[in-house]
């Protein structure tokens, strides 16, 4: 029920060119009435037109607002619902990932206890491993004192030998020194 734009104009440059023959008939020509009366008709089927023209046009205008809000709400009405659906996706997979978590937890408690029992089981081993080695090295001291008795007595005579020799090195090497103090200058500067 599309208005034509020329209609409209039309009609309401009839109407205006109407009323102003009418106005002029009346101000010159008074006395010719039915020429008034015709065209105060005219002028009346003009503003007839007129005015259904515009009401036309008023209700293509709101017909064309009812439309675009009919289409608003269908939109707004998908978007809610399509924000609906994506809120319960969310709230779903919002409650699998708590339940994860939880699960996650208690899998962690777990074996932190576990790991506390093997922590125990390993310091019980260590301490015992501990204990036998202390054993062993008390053992092995007191045979290694033993020996050292033993040793003490055989390298008495040795230890004797060996202080001879060294006097012995130490005279050779003094007399050398003191023979050649270049030399040990030399040596003493390097």
């Amino acid at each position: 029920m599309k208005i034509k734009k020329s209609n409209l104009t039309f009609s309401a440059v009839g109407f205006v060119a109407a009323v102003l023959i009418l106005l002029y008939l009346i101000l010159n020509m008074p006395q010719m009435i039915e020429l008034i009366i015709v065209f105060g008709l005219i002028a009346m089927a003009d503003t007839y037109f007129l005015v259904d023209s515009i009401v036309k046009k008023i209700d293509e205008i709101s017909e064309l607002s009812l439309d675009k809000q009919t289409e608003l709400v269908k939109v707004e009405k998908g978007i809610y619902s399509v924000a609906k659906r994506e809120e319960t996706t969310n709230g779903k997979q919002n409650a699998a990932l708590l339940a994860q978590l939880e699960q996650l937890k208690e899998e962690n408690q777990r074996l932190n206890e576990e790991l506390i029992e093997q922590q125990k089981l390993c310091t019980k081993i260590l301490i015992k491993k501990s204990q036998e080695n202390n054993n062993k090295t008390l053992n092995s001291s007191d045979r290694i004192s033993k020996l050292l008795v033993q040793l003490n007595g055989n390298t008495s005579s040795t230890s004797k030998e060996t202080l001879e020799v060294l006097e012995e090195i130490n005279k050779t090497l003094d007399t050398y020194y003191n023979g050649s103090t270049d030399n040990v200058r030399r040596m003493r500067a390097n």
